[in-house]
């Protein structure tokens, strides 16, 4: 059996790359992808050999695959030609979502016809993503393992890493991204500036004794700086995200705060203190995370109050052969 893989985005290229390096001989694998994009870096950090994308009619009929595994994502569209011709020669195609957000929208909602982008199945890794996937009506959507955060919890736990009392906020670049999307870079009520304001005049309440801010790679730590100057009594260190490792960091950490991105899930998957942060009502909550990690204030937080929560990747999503026994009885 042949597996065709395209993506661009990092999010889906991580789910879909663990997925190929842990059945790495169950089918044959044939991936796709821009070089230099995230995908092809992805593929090049697994040892996985990838085609440069070109003429999808003429590479996939060379291949004659028999089901094509695509990413969904922002960045590029680059799936959309491969997913069309396995569409119009009936080739069974899977969308691979990687987040909780934007389900329809990655696939053209609300252009006409964007229903012919979406895959005939619908890979999620969650019971929230799952029942987001049949609320939005998605075509057939299926339960699989999340290998990538499988093992990079795996990995965590062989490393021996110092605890601190630090506080982590894991900065993104939100003002950014709701005046490119919305033209207001205060669309959400809130900026990571204004929540950098709010964690220092509570600072005190974490039971910390520093602060790391992780800058997003998008991001320059000189809008920081500007807020810490009002503030110097809590000891404050900016890092950049190319230099510190996400994985250290997060173990080191005594409470992790952000807003909505993956690494938050990923360090509650670690045991670690994670507070979720929306001082807005303009925006919900995306993580599947338990209410009382998710705040819209800072206001009455007690430290007494921050401990890790047990949830668990475990026993989620189909095995390998099911996956592949499904696509065959769907298709």
């Amino acid at each position: 059996m042949t597996l065709a893989v395209i993506a661009h985005d990092a999010g889906c290229s991580e789910l879909l790359c663990a997925l190929i390096s842990h059945h790495p001989d169950n089918v044959r694998w044939h991936i796709f992808a821009l070089p230099q994009s995230p995908m092809a870096i992805i593929c090049e950090r697994n040892d996985l050999v990838f085609t440069p994308i070109g003429d999808a009619i003429l590479q996939l009929q060379a291949l004659n695959p028999d089901a094509l595994l695509f990413g969904t994502g922002w960045q590029e569209r680059v799936e959309r030609p491969y997913v069309s011709y396995c569409k119009e020669h009936n080739i069974p195609t899977i969308a691979f979502l990687d987040h909780w957000s934007s389900y329809r929208e990655r696939f053209g909602y609300p252009d006409k016809n964007w229903e012919e982008n979406c895959g005939d199945f619908t890979a999620v890794y969650d019971e929230k993503a799952l029942k987001l996937a049949f609320d939005f009506s998605l075509p057939q959507p299926i339960a699989m393992p999340n290998l990538y955060l499988k093992k990079l919890v795996d990995d965590a736990k062989t490393k021996t890493i110092p605890p601190t009392q630090t506080l982590l906020f894991l900065s993104e670049p939100t003002d950014a991204v709701a005046k490119s999307t919305y033209g207001d870079e205060n669309y959400w009520g809130f900026t990571q500036y204004t929540a950098l304001e709010d964690i220092l005049k509570n600072f005190d309440k974490f039971g910390c004794t520093g602060l790391t801010i992780r800058l997003h790679p998008s991001e320059k730590s000189s809008g920081f700086k500007k807020i810490l100057k009002k503030y110097s009594h809590v000891r404050v260190q900016i890092n950049d995200a190319k230099t510190f490792s996400l994985t250290d960091q997060l173990l080191s950490a005594k409470v992790i705060l952000g807003f909505d991105t993956m690494a938050l899930y990923t360090a509650a998957l670690m045991g670690k203190n994670v507070i979720s942060y929306l001082p807005s009502y303009n925006r919900e909550f995306l993580l599947p995370l338990p209410a009382h990690q998710q705040l819209r204030t800072l206001n009455g937080l007690k430290a007494s109050a921050l401990f890790p929560i047990p949830i668990s990747l475990d026993n989620f999503g189909m095995d390998f052969a099911l996956f592949l026994e499904t696509l065959t009885k769907g298709s």
